[in-house]
């Protein structure tokens, strides 16, 4: 196994294809952008990601990898495409299975087809028959078909490609075999081989175990929220139990990942995923909390000052310090209260400003003069860049810490800690007769 191909270069595929090419592998990147495409070639990522940029040029300009609208023949084919859900929130596979024509057109005897992305139980098994279909070729017998489910964290993708552990699922043994071989020429962390569809269901558990855990976070706030209590402070107490983790709340799950994976498990589960679909209610209800939260405290501003309040939302990405903004609730309270024609500023320091006019209608403002503009502020996500705001400069602000970007633990200092009273002075409540 000498070549490989690499279907689709985004967030995940690109990466990949960098660690393959950096461990000997000949390797195209495949993609029907042609902007990415030239892009990449030209030694350019496209994607934020630490450490990208030079890793990227040395594979580029050796010519172990380069990339091209026109799938090439190759020894194994690694399918990482996008796998977003309609609107009935059922797994749109459209990428997938267009993925496989493309692959089926090269593939010969002997390869190998892996695919990475995230998808419903069984459906590695029907790319196969597709693959059997469009190429005339046998499964288990001229080719062979794998799931390996990606799990790596953004903003730490290089490190995590090659030290985490990696679910092999296989067709057959044969097909799982091979596909390890193609993992541990770069795979230090463990390699548990199975079959596809255990793959496949791992994947999804593992999300659906944190979006499950994420709601009990965000009712747990809500009801912290309701007593005026600080539902940080609360969650940090209630960890002190040697048997309890709590996540922190936040304002809502996004990503590619976690908000769209359980309804890949509730979709073919129906009768057995009534929790998923609580976790899913919980979670996606979160921003229109947030959003009902702002235009609380808006009103109550225009009550008692008699003018409009300028509005800053800090943070648009789905999680702190990467630049995605795929179903990303941050993103989608700044598009709700502009809906509710609620004049806002926005500052994402991770997002282009190209990205956020098209987005928003509107770049992103300069963070220290909107500050001293603003007289609502709303932590929406906990980049590292927000944790250095001087403290003094909100002092005259209303805030809204959504995320806990300003709550502070406290720190262990004899047998007794005292909390009392709340100590994080910025720290905003939603009222009780408001959201």
């Amino acid at each position: 196994m000498k070549k490989v191909c690499v279907v689709g270069l985004g967030y995940i595929g690109l990466p990949t294809a960098i660690v393959a090419a950096h461990n000997g592998y000949e390797v195209i990147g495949f993609d029907i952008d042609e902007q990415r495409v030239a892009r990449i070639n030209a030694g350019d990522p496209v994607i934020e990601e630490p450490e990208i940029g030079e890793k990227l040029l040395p594979v580029i300009k050796s010519g172990r990898l380069y990339a091209s609208t026109i799938i090439r023949e190759a020894d194994c084919f690694i399918i990482a495409v996008p796998t977003p859900f309609h609107d009935d929130k059922t797994a749109d596979l459209a990428y997938v299975w267009a993925a496989g024509e493309s692959v089926a057109s090269v593939i010969k005897k002997g390869d190998v087809v892996i695919l990475e992305s995230t998808v419903p139980v069984g459906t590695t098994e029907k790319l196969a028959h597709l693959l059997v279909k469009k190429s005339g070729l046998e499964n288990g017998i001229d080719f062979f078909v794998a799931h390996c489910p990606e799990r790596v964290l953004p903003g730490n993708i290089f490190r995590e490609l090659v030290v985490n552990a990696r679910i092999i699922g296989g067709i057959d043994q044969q097909a799982m075999h091979k596909a390890k071989e193609f993992y541990k020429k770069f795979v230090s962390g463990p390699l548990y081989l199975t079959n596809a569809a255990t793959a496949e269901m791992v994947k999804l558990v593992e999300n659906s175990s944190r979006d499950t855990q994420i709601a009990f976070a965000n009712q747990v706030a809500a009801m912290a929220y309701s007593m005026n209590l600080n539902p940080f402070e609360v969650i940090e107490l209630a960890n002190k139990h040697p048997r309890v983790n709590i996540l922190n709340p936040s304002c809502g799950v996004g990503g590619h990942c976690i908000a769209v994976d359980p309804w890949f498990l509730i979709e073919t589960f129906d009768k057995h995923t009534r929790l998923l679909r609580a976790a899913r209610e919980i979670n996606d209800q979160k921003p229109m909390d947030v959003v009902a939260a702002v235009r609380y405290e808006i009103a109550d501003f225009e009550k008692k000052r008699a003018k409009k309040p300028s509005v800053l939302l800090l943070g648009l990405t789905y999680k702190p310090d990467i630049d995605d903004i795929r179903e990303s609730p941050a993103l989608l309270i700044a598009e709700q209260l502009i809906a509710n024609q609620i004049d806002i500023m926005v500052h994402e320091p991770h997002v282009d400003q190209e990205t956020c006019q098209r987005t928003l209608g509107r770049p992103s403002v300069s963070l220290i003069p909107a500050i001293a503009q603003a007289d609502i502020i709303v932590c929406l996500v906990k980049h590292t860049v927000f944790k250095a705001l001087d403290r003094k400069v909100l002092g005259s602000k209303i805030v809204l810490d959504i995320c806990g970007l300003l709550y502070e633990r406290h720190n262990q200092i004899g047998q007794e800690q005292i909390y009392w009273p709340a100590h994080n002075d910025f720290y905003r409540m939603y009222r009780k007769d408001g959201a």
